[in-house]
């Protein structure tokens, strides 16, 4: 039976309920980052939806979950807690028929408890979920999640106490035309280490994106090129002397033997340092310093001065990282 709205607002307020809006955001990551994870380490494709997050009494929770569903027992090692994950029958099954290579069917899961097999495969999708929890919770603070043991859900009320306060997110997951669901409640005692920090709004983060696909581009970097160019000199000459040059004419370029010499990358100064003549006539550059703040205004500085006159390198080396 559903309670009033009523209902409801009293019950939270006898126990003292205070929400944690940064929950909220963390399940919505949580959601967007689960299918990619599911896709690349459970191999199955599905939707997963976030409303937001419920806070409730133990007993209540307890008393929505589904029977046929599998709970796990986890310990917060860095909040000194336990909290619990559950999946219903409906999500295990659909999976674990996916994986298969089968096509679920809504109302085929079995009403039964499930097997040893099918906990194994339960207990696979809920370290997963506990994975990407302590990714993004880690974005705030320290936490990671232990799965202590598997149970039923008729042992659920031993867990804790009838009457603990909990947060509760409740996340939809659709597989194919079966629709499951995914629990994870925490009891507010649990979450009272990171309580000050879950109170607070933090705008501007970003929500989901597909790991996976980040980590592919992470692991592809090191193996690219970058074009380096070193610039020993930029001398600005007016247009009019340089259409009067012809082949012989000498250019005094005014460069000293200590000339700071910048290396580029795609036209921006990274490094600064000098060159030398290495053996077998071939020179060579040391790097002395990065280039800071400052250099990069005083370039953007002098690029801007005169825009109309033309610019000439004396010599340019073109290397390859």
């Amino acid at each position: 039976m559903t309670r009033t709205v009523e209902e409801e607002l009293i019950s939270q307020a006898s126990a003292g309920i205070t929400q944690l809006p940064m929950l909220d955001i963390i399940f919505s990551r949580m959601a967007v980052s689960l299918v990619s994870t599911f896709k690349t380490k459970a191999a199955f494709l599905c939707d997963i939806g976030f409303s937001s997050v419920e806070y409730m009494a133990w007993e209540d929770v307890v008393a929505d979950v589904d029977k046929f569903g599998i709970c796990a027992a986890v310990e917060a090692r860095s909040w000194g807690g336990t909290m619990a994950v559950v999946l219903d029958s409906e999500m295990i099954f659909s999976a674990l028929e996916t994986q298969l290579g089968g096509r679920p069917r809504p109302g085929t899961a079995p009403k039964r408890a499930a097997s040893v097999i099918e906990r194994q495969i339960s207990r696979d999708l809920i370290d997963l979920i506990l994975d990407e929890l302590s990714d993004n919770v880690s974005r705030l603070t320290e936490a990671t999640f232990i799965v202590d043991t598997m149970e039923v859900p008729q042992q659920m009320p031993a867990l804790q106490g009838g009457k603990t306060p909990c947060a509760v997110a409740r996340m939809s997951v659709t597989i194919g035309d079966c629709s499951g669901a995914i629990m994870v409640i925490i009891p507010m005692a649990t979450l009272e280490p990171a309580q000050d920090k879950l109170s607070k709004m933090f705008l501007g983060e970003k929500l989901g994106g597909d790991l996976s696909w980040r980590e592919h581009i992470l692991s592809n970097i090191n193996g690219s090129s970058v074009k380096v160019t070193a610039r020993v000199h930029q001398l600005e000459v007016p247009l009019l002397d340089i259409l009067a040059w012809e082949p012989g004419t000498t250019i005094d370029l005014g460069i000293a033997d200590d000339k700071e010499i910048s290396l580029m990358c795609e036209g921006i100064p990274v490094f600064f340092g000098y060159a030398g003549q290495r053996k077998g006539g071939r020179f060579g550059f040391r790097v002395e310093r990065e280039v800071n703040a400052e250099d990069l205004a005083e370039e953007e500085t002098e690029a801007a001065e005169d825009p109309e006159s033309a610019e000439t390198d004396k010599t340019t080396q073109e290397a390859t990282e």
